[in-house]
């Protein structure tokens, strides 16, 4: 999905095995606290997913749904062993969404 050039005509939406975009029917800029210069803004009439906000990621910061949660959200490497998120994944019991559809999703909800 690129943003950049989403016509809007939400097929991807639909295609969408994990109903996880959303289609911005309104401008969303007036609801955010403060514009970001170094990362372009949302806009009407495009659909949207999450990004993980992968322009804090590029700078070494956790997404801000994982800040704000205080340690309800965990973020961070499956591949490590000794990640907080592999211990938390180790230590409970978790699921994700339809890993039948064999796209291996790296979302996991601790049950």
């Amino acid at each position: 999905m690129d943003e950049g050039k989403c016509i809007g005509c939400k097929y991807c939406m639909a295609a969408c095995p994990y109903g996880s975009r959303s289609f911005n029917f309104q401008d969303p800029r007036p609801f955010l606290k403060e514009l970001n210069a170094a990362y372009p803004t949302r806009m009407r009439g495009v659909v949207e997913k999450c990004t993980f906000c992968a322009e804090r990621l590029e700078k070494g910061l956790l997404p801000v749904c994982v800040e704000a949660s205080e340690g309800a959200i965990l973020f961070g490497d499956l591949r490590d062993p000794d990640s907080v998120v592999s211990k938390a994944l180790a230590e409970n019991y978790s699921i994700r969404r339809k890993p039948s559809l064999g796209t291996d999703p790296g979302v996991y909800y601790i049950i």
